[in-house]
């Protein structure tokens, strides 16, 4: 078993339990606060979870970059895992980092708000994908003892 293999695992399982936080309980509260409480809040719960999401992400990311490019042979998983974490990257620079800011910008908007909750669902799927993906893989390899 290789110790970097599992340790992908783990960061994989880690965001899919974080995402599924944001996403049934931190993204829809929004909703319930007030624009004032509300602009307070955000700005301190963005700040904080980036110092919990930002290591996860770039661990996910550099672990399996270095996997795909050092086991010398370029699996169709890898490959595929490595593809939707590069769009998760993508939807969250392009996509939720705006929505946030515009939460930021105008805390009175809900519409942003529901956007939020509504378009996660990729990242909710994305970051599942990912962890199936890594799960499949790992135990097939412990599997045929690789």
């Amino acid at each position: 078993m290789n110790y970097l293999d599992l340790l992908q695992l783990l960061v994989d399982f880690g965001l899919v339990v974080l995402i599924w936080i944001v996403q049934l309980i931190i993204y829809p509260s929004f909703l319930y606060y007030n624009s004032n409480t509300l602009s307070k809040w955000h700005k301190t719960y963005t700040g904080r979870i980036t110092i919990i999401v930002a290591p996860l992400m770039i661990a996910q990311i550099a672990i399996a970059a270095y996997l795909l490019l050092t086991k010398g042979t370029f699996a169709i998983p890898e490959i595929m895992a490595l593809i939707f974490i590069a769009v998760n990257w993508l939807i969250t620079m392009f996509v939720f980092i705006p929505l946030h800011e515009q939460i930021d910008t105008d805390s009175d908007d809900r519409k942003v708000q529901q956007r939020l909750v509504h378009l996660n669902w990729w990242r909710v799927l994305l970051f599942c994908l990912i962890f199936l993906v890594h799960a499949i893989s790992f135990m097939t390899m412990d599997f045929l003892n690789i």
